[in-house]
């Protein structure tokens, strides 16, 4: 939904394979209908980004579909609720950080070598203003996404280092129209 729906369904517009990773099955079959309805090769797959068995899944299908990836969004996000520091549990902070950091993590840890190996390739991890700021009530948001900025900002300084022309790209939006405050829907059970 959101963000990650408007860029699978512009990468279809301009005719690229696209490989959509959600962890809610029926919302990603309907969303991966609608990029196919542009005309476009898309193959859904159900991940955990936070996990790493399911990423390295991700990552399986998507070489055996279409021989690789050449850009990677790492764009999935939740929002543990919005309390001041003393009333969030140990849950909520590893919920968050299993989605907002460990997905940017696992994803890179996946697809960068095989960018890399190509000599081509972009990876756009979106983080958020909160990733250059910090608001009251939104801890784990905040650090997760000022972990996803500096993970950007030192990975396009490696890149930059080496040589490399893969590229990497940081989204630091303000308030967009998506469903994150409805994703305590996915929350799993045993971090409830």
């Amino acid at each position: 939904s959101g963000m990650g729906l408007a860029f699978a369904t512009t990468f279809g517009q301009e005719g690229m394979n696209v490989v959509m990773a959600d962890i809610e099955e029926q919302a990603l079959r309907s969303a991966a209908a609608q990029v196919e309805a542009v005309g476009a090769n898309v193959l859904p797959v159900v991940t955990d980004v936070g996990d790493e068995a399911s990423m390295d899944f991700l990552g399986e299908a998507t070489r055996d579909a279409f021989g690789g990836a050449h850009l990677i969004c790492l764009n999935a996000g939740v929002a543990a609720p919005t309390v001041p520091m003393e009333n969030l549990t140990v849950n909520d902070w590893r919920w968050t950080l299993d989605v907002n950091l460990w997905g940017v993590i696992h994803g890179i840890r996946v697809f960068l070598s095989d960018l890399k190996s190509q000599d081509e390739g972009h990876i756009v991890i979106t983080a958020s203003v909160a990733g250059l700021t910090s608001y009251p009530w939104l801890g784990p948001y905040n650090a997760s996404k000022h972990a996803a900025t500096t993970i950007a900002e030192t990975l396009h300084a490696e890149l930059m280092e080496t040589g490399s022309k893969v590229r990497v790209s940081c989204l630091t939006p303000g308030a967009v129209a998506t469903n994150i405050g409805d994703a305590e829907r996915n929350r799993p059970k045993e971090l409830r």
